[in-house]
């Protein structure tokens, strides 16, 4: 399978779960029968704690329900790790046979089956699941980039992927889920969907922000950090919009896949506890540079970030925040 596919089902991981996941090719394959190799790319993938062995079809590979089960156990056995199968398609029949072998699959904005995590993820469940509960990650990123704006008419699900650097399928279900939160209107024109928001950031924003949480997956400590261009976040970014003090120790924003990026160039140390640390870096679940107001997270994710913080400094430094933008 090739990256882009890879890439492909990273994203939908992200967005149908909210949390990233790490794939990459794998390197010892000696063990494996050779025709397994005609089939399948295999890649290792870590994700909510659990390491797996994915097997991603090639293009052109048919293969049965049976086939895919047999060949899933046999690399299962062979590596001593629970097998997901990769697909690009499967029609609902044969979705239905490999669950009902117990198979784990994922095929990228349809459906995930992964019986070892608990997951049995359907297209349709995450759209009916998003109308009361939080948005995804991409769904979130629209929302604030249409606050970030100050002033648009209308959009397209292309204009947007194109923009946020997301796929049409991400970009056509966050469009779904902002309708059904009744914060657009959509409308077909031709084989175009236009997308019109609610008049008024201040009116929008007060009706999205129920549907939002914080941008940050996870929290981590560094030090001896250099030659990197970080966008400021937490209290650091909070004291560029307000009267609160800067903290002792600096708080920095980057995107997961920025991460890994820094990881390969080296020149830091991820340390365990924060007394040992030079900065505090925070993973964001979307790209905080696609916001960033110079070298800043963009007010709206900030304050989603810390409103949860039981701290009157910071309560307060956030109701000056939002006071002072000019909706």
């Amino acid at each position: 399978m090739m990256k882009d596919s890879i890439s492909h089902c990273k994203r939908y991981l992200m967005d149908a779960l909210g949390i990233p996941a790490d794939l990459a090719k794998l390197k010892k394959t000696g063990s494996l029968p050779f025709f397994l190799h005609d089939l399948y790319d295999f890649y290792t993938l870590s994700l909510l704690g659990k390491e797996f062995v994915v097997l991603a079809e090639k293009n052109g590979t048919e293969l049965t329900p049976g086939k895919i089960r047999n060949h899933v156990h046999l690399v299962g056995e062979k590596l001593r790790v629970q097998a997901i199968f990769l697909g690009k398609s499967l029609s609902p029949f044969n979705r239905k046979r490999l669950i009902g072998y117990k198979v784990p699959f994922i095929v990228p904005d349809n459906q995930m089956y992964l019986p070892d995590l608990g997951l049995d993820l359907r297209e349709h469940f995450i759209k009916a699941g998003s109308k009361a509960g939080a948005f995804s990650p991409a769904t979130q990123a629209v929302v604030v980039y249409v606050l970030a704006q100050k002033q648009i008419d209308s959009v397209t699900p292309k204009e947007l992927a194109e923009k946020l650097g997301y796929s049409m399928m991400s970009m056509s279900r966050a469009v779904d889920e902002i309708e059904a939160a009744g914060l657009a209107q959509v409308t077909s024109e031709g084989k175009r969907r236009v997308v019109r928001f609610e008049k008024g950031r201040r009116q929008f924003w007060e009706k999205a922000v129920a549907y939002l949480k914080t941008p940050v997956n996870k929290r981590l400590w560094a030090t001896a950090l250099k030659a990197h261009r970080l966008l400021l976040a937490g209290e650091s970014a909070l004291a560029r919009y307000s009267m609160i003090a800067s903290p002792g120790q600096p708080v920095y924003a980057i995107s997961h896949s920025g991460w890994k990026a820094m990881e390969r160039k080296g020149g830091f140390q991820e340390v365990p506890y924060p007394e040992e640390a030079e900065i505090q870096l925070e993973l964001w679940r979307y790209d905080p540079r696609l916001f960033a107001e110079g070298d800043t997270v963009d007010p709206f994710s900030l304050y989603l970030s810390l409103k949860e913080v039981q701290d009157e400094r910071i309560e307060s430094a956030l109701e000056e925040m939002m006071e002072k933008i000019k909706w």
